[in-house]
């Protein structure tokens, strides 16, 4: 996943005009035979009008359309073996990646441009070596100030401000972009009492119940809940920025 921010703006997406569902061909084995078989499915106009947009742009809002297509019909559920097969001997294996690739490469070659698969496929596996070593970090450290507090114990929790629908909301970030400053005139400070630790499923999976004391904002919500100082709240440590 990635941040509440860039979930909010996939959704949003949704509604987003995209290619129509390719006509019926015989699936394709390989990214090149998947390129031609949107070629040959989609319409002149959809075509020129996936081309004439950026690529970042074009790719992002088929996401959700041509690229929802392409996953499940010949992604998930085995129903496209050689091609998933193809692209996992290429280091691939996530779905979104998959049609990620696809599409990309189909704007390029629309485009007269380079493919650049090799390029391509170290860009995913650098994104999903980082968002690894993000997660096991983040989680070391949440493990850490889980040790070094026990109930009772005052808390000062940081929190940074989603306020992307007008709204202020308290949130934590998720990797691979979690890490930012704290600014005092915007952001959330929270100063609370442990009530209790816990962990759910996992040791690296802790929690504090907080009671909050105080907050240097009134007009935000927290993980998008309304709470008023006096009442306790769930926090994970994963990610948390806590003194």
């Amino acid at each position: 996943m990635k941040t509440l921010v860039n979930i909010l703006l996939l959704i949003s997406c949704l509604g987003c005009s995209s290619p129509s569902s390719p006509k019926t061909q015989a699936m394709p084995k390989n990214l090149e035979e998947s390129i031609s078989y949107l070629k040959n499915g989609w319409t002149s106009s959809e075509l020129n009008s996936f081309k004439t947009k950026s690529e970042q742009k074009a790719v992002a809002e088929a996401h959700f359309g041509a690229g929802l297509w392409i996953r499940n019909n010949w992604i998930r559920g085995d129903r496209n073996v050689p091609l998933a097969k193809y692209f996992r001997s290429l280091g691939i294996n996530h779905p979104d990646d998959m049609s990620s690739i696809i599409l990309t490469s189909l704007h390029r070659r629309l485009n007269n441009k380079k493919i650049g698969v090799d390029e391509q496929v170290e860009e995913h596996k650098v994104y999903w070596k980082t968002l690894k070593e993000c997660q096991e970090k983040i989680a070391l450290i949440g493990v850490k100030n889980y040790n070094r507090f026990k109930e009772g114990d005052h808390i000062s929790i940081y929190m940074h401000i989603d306020n992307t629908d007008g709204s202020r909301n308290a949130v934590v970030l998720s990797c691979p972009n979690v890490y930012w400053k704290f600014d005092p005139q915007t952001d959330l400070l929270i100063k609370g009492t442990i009530e209790k630790k816990y962990n759910i499923n996992a040791p690296s999976n802790v929690f504090f119940r907080v009671k909050i004391n105080s907050a240097n904002r009134n007009d935000t919500d927290i993980l998008m809940q309304k709470i008023k100082i006096g009442e306790d709240i769930d926090f994970s440590l994963t990610g948390l920025t806590v003194e």
